[in-house]
């Protein structure tokens, strides 16, 4: 939730001290006889006086948000890269060397590549990851990972490792806590 100046009880009173002091000194100011361009002067100066006092609070507040949005972009890169990372690692070591099994069984087969999977809006949707063949007449076949493992816990450990758009949030919250717990761990010892 973002505050804006309105919901901020020190904005506002400091808001209305500004205006108070600026109406009190516009009106000493008529009272004793100034033209109407001194009192503009006059108002101009005390704005900048004012902009000047508060310009440090604008500028501590943009770099808390720019830190915080900094923060934010480290994670979601970090957690990109593990996404990736642990998918890239799960088809050299796990799936690729079942689906180059497969076909060498299968004679005349050569693998191609994993089809990951595509989440869709239910479970329902959502494809296993396949491997993907070619014939020797050019001919493209797929056959699911999980047809290969005979072990079903395997088969969804690797389903759910090659879903980058799965792993990318859970890797977010999870490097979110722990750099939580890292930053308050330092500043407990500081």
């Amino acid at each position: 939730m973002s505050s804006t100046p309105e919901d901020d009880p020190s904005a506002n009173e400091s808001r209305e001290a500004f205006l108070a002091g600026m109406k009190t000194r516009l009106e000493q100011a008529q009272a004793s006889g100034q033209s109407s361009e001194q009192i503009r002067a006059l108002a101009s100066s005390y704005a900048r006086d004012e902009i000047q006092r508060q310009a440090p609070q604008v500028v501590a507040r943009a770099r808390s948000w720019w830190s915080g949005f900094r923060n934010v972009l480290i994670v979601g890169a970090l957690a990109s890269g593990v996404a990736i990372g642990l998918a890239l690692l799960v088809e050299h070591r796990y799936a690729a060397p079942l689906c180059e099994q497969y076909a060498a069984q299968h004679g005349g087969l050569r693998y191609e590549g994993i089809d990951y999977p595509r989440v869709g809006r239910s479970s329902s949707t959502t494809s296993p990851p396949r491997c993907m063949f070619v014939d020797p007449t050019g001919h493209r076949d797929t056959v699911s990972l999980d047809e290969l493992q005979p072990n079903a816990i395997a088969a969804l450990l690797t389903s759910f490792a090659l879903q980058i758009e799965f792993i990318v949030p859970v890797a977010f919250i999870l490097i979110a806590m722990m750099a939580v717990a890292v930053r308050r761990s330092t500043t407990r010892l500081n």
